[in-house]
């Protein structure tokens, strides 16, 4: 499984780069706060049928709370079981973005 820092995933965001972002904590976080154009699937609960829009090939980037959350690490296994062969793991999640001033997003 792949990794990536927030200054490569900022940098994407900046680019326009065409990814998909899933927050993947399986707490109710999101509504109160979340990565800019975050989608919101709980590694808890997601399915392969969740995914059936995307195509195997597109890139795929799930995080989760921090450094201690497993849930990113979760959902891209899930992923990568499903066959999506450009899976990242944004493992300092939320918490490392913040840390690096970078902008959040509510509702």
């Amino acid at each position: 499984m792949k990794k990536i820092t927030h200054e490569v995933l900022k940098k994407m965001m900046d680019n326009d780069d065409d990814f998909v972002l899933i927050d993947a904590r399986v707490h109710e976080g999101y509504e109160k706060e979340h990565l800019p154009g975050a989608i919101r699937i709980p590694a808890d609960r997601l399915g392969e049928h969740m995914l059936k829009s995307y195509k195997k090939d597109c890139t795929i980037i799930s995080y989760c709370s921090g450094w201690s959350c497993e849930s990113s690490t979760i959902a891209a296994q899930k992923m990568d079981k499903y066959g999506f062969t450009n899976v990242f793991d944004f493992k300092g999640g939320l918490e490392d973005w913040k840390k690096a001033g970078y902008p959040t997003e509510k509702g």
